[in-house]
C-alpha cells in the first residue's frame, strides 16, 4: 500500500504522477468522470492534474476549476495525437496517469491505490514500459479487444460472459504433452491478439504462456508484439510517451487519418512498428477505470 504520508511506493511516489485528460464537446461525460474520482477521493494524490480541451470553451474551464484541473486548451479540434502532445508538453512530472474523459472509476480508493503500487512498481522493478489501466471485470462498452479475441481464439477460461455472436467455448486444455504442445502450435495464430487474452480469460497465463506472464507485483505482462496500444486509460513514463510514443507519431504518421487528424493507434501500428519493438506492457490487475459515455 502506498504510505498516506509521503505517498511512497517502490521508490516512486505519486507526487511524481500527473494525472492527464484530453477533452472536446463532452461535458456531461467528463463531469461524471471527475465526479468520480473526486467521491473516490483521489484527486489529492497526484502531484498535478491536466486537462486539454480541443476547441476550448467557458464551460470547460468552471469544469477543470471546479475539480482542481489546469486547464490548457485550443481554438481548434487538434484531434487526439494533437491534444495528447499538447497535453504531454505541459506535464513536468516523470510519471503520467493518462485517462480517456469517459473513463470513470470502477474501484474505491483503497483499490485505487493498491493498483497504483503495483503498476508504479511494475514500471520502477519490472522494466514495464506502459501500464493499462482500464479494469479487465469491469471494462465497459464497447470492448473491441475482448471480442476480436474470441472472434479469433477459442475461449478456456471465459473472464467475463461472452455475447452469444462472439462465443466460441474451448475444449478443456489437454493433459498430455503432445496435445498440449499442439495447442501451443495453434496458439500461435495472429500473435497481435494473443496478449487480448488478458481480457477475455480468467488466467491468460495458462492459455498463451509464452506470451503472457503474471509479474512480481500481481499484474499481467505481455509485449507490444502480442498487444495493440490502446489510448484509454495507461500509466507511463512522461519520456516514453513524449520522446517514444508521441514522436513515432509525429515522424512517421499513418497514410490514413481519423477525421482528418493522426491518429496514435494507427500511426504505431503502421508498419508492424510497434509489433516489432517488443516494448514491456503491463495490464493491471483488476484495472481502476472502467468506459462510460453520456454524450455523443
Amino acid at each position: 500500500m502506498i504510505d498516506q504520508q509521503s505517498g511512497q511506493v517502490a521508490g516512486v511516489t505519486l507526487r511524481n504522477v500527473t494525472l492527464a485528460l484530453i477533452s472536446w464537446r463532452a461535458h456531461l461525460t467528463l463531469e461524471r468522470t471527475l465526479a468520480s474520482f473526486e467521491e473516490a477521493d483521489i484527486l489529492s494524490c497526484f502531484g498535478s492534474r491536466q486537462i486539454h480541451f480541443n476547441e476550448i470553451c467557458d464551460a470547460d474551464r468552471a469544469i477543470a476549476d471546479r475539480f482542481g484541473f489546469q486547464a490548457h486548451g485550443t481554438p481548434s479540434n487538434l484531434g487526439i495525437f494533437g491534444a495528447v502532445d499538447k497535453l504531454a508538453a505541459e506535464v513536468d512530472t516523470p510519471y503520467v496517469l493518462f485517462v480517456e474523459n469517459d473513463c470513470p472509476l470502477a474501484t474505491d480508493r483503497d483499490g485505487f491505490l493498491d493498483m497504483m503500487t503495483s503498476a508504479l512498481a511494475d514500471i520502477a522493478e519490472a522494466g514495464v514500459d506502459v501500464v493499462m489501466m482500464r479494469s479487465r471485470r469491469q471494462p465497459g462498452d464497447p470492448f473491441w479487444r475482448a471480442d476480436r479475441y474470441r472472434r479469433h481464439f477459442a475461449v478456456h477460461d471465459a473472464l467475463l460472459p461472452e455475447p452469444p455472436s462472439c462465443s466460441r467455448t474451448a475444449p478443456p486444455l489437454p493433459a498430455d504433452p503432445i496435445s498440449r504442445l499442439k495447442r501451443a502450435f495453434e496458439d500461435r495464430r495472429r500473435p497481435s491478439l494473443r496478449g487480448a487474452a488478458i481480457y477475455a480469460e480468467e488466467d491468460p497465463s495458462v492459455r498463451h504462456p509464452s506470451a503472457i506472464r503474471r509479474s512480481p507485483n500481481g499484474n499481467w505482462l505481455t509485449s507490444s508484439r502480442y498487444l495493440q496500444w490502446s489510448n484509454c486509460c495507461f500509466l507511463t513514463r512522461t519520456d516514453f510517451l513524449r520522446n517514444v510514443v508521441l514522436d513515432r507519431v509525429r515522424t512517421h504518421p499513418a497514410p490514413t487519418t481519423l477525421n482528418g487528424h493522426q491518429d496514435i493507434e494507427a500511426a504505431l501500428k503502421y508498419g508492424k512498428w510497434w509489433r516489432r519493438q517488443s516494448f514491456v506492457l503491463a495490464q493491471s490487475e483488476p484495472g481502476p477505470f472502467t468506459h462510460r459515455r453520456l454524450d455523443r
